[in-house]
């Protein structure tokens, strides 16, 4: 990474959190990882990331609800969230939230990620 970043990996597929907390660590940047919208919500509050990824397409019972709490959260700590898929953009209060389709490449997403850290910072 261009900056040196504590990100939150919220996704429920532990592969996914795997692959991507293994490329973000080679590029320098400290990860954190959640599970559900539920649990990265309280990653969130603990650990103060400077990004949040975020897989839309957990369709699991109150993970809208969950998503929508943790995209507040963000939000008041001005931290940057890019969402994974297909979410609805109005189904949270994501503001200037990235979206990257699915199925994406890990490269195009890392330089993603690191243009949002950019310009965060």
């Amino acid at each position: 990474m261009a900056v040196a970043a504590r990100i939150l990996i919220v996704d429920r597929s532990l592969d996914n959190r795997e692959v991507l907390r293994t490329l973000l660590a080679r590029r320098g940047a400290e990860t954190v990882e959640a599970s559900t919208a539920r649990r990265g919500l309280a990653a969130a509050r603990e650990t103060r990331p400077d990004l949040i990824v975020l897989d839309g397409d957990d369709s699991s019972e109150g993970a809208s609800e969950n998503a929508r709490q943790l995209a507040a959260e963000a939000a008041g700590a001005n931290t940057p969230i890019v969402v994974l898929g297909t979410l609805q953009r109005d189904a949270l209060p994501l503001g200037a939230a990235t979206q990257v389709a699915k199925p994406y490449h890990y490269g195009q997403l890392l330089r993603k990620l690191e243009s949002v850290l950019n310009r965060r910072s």
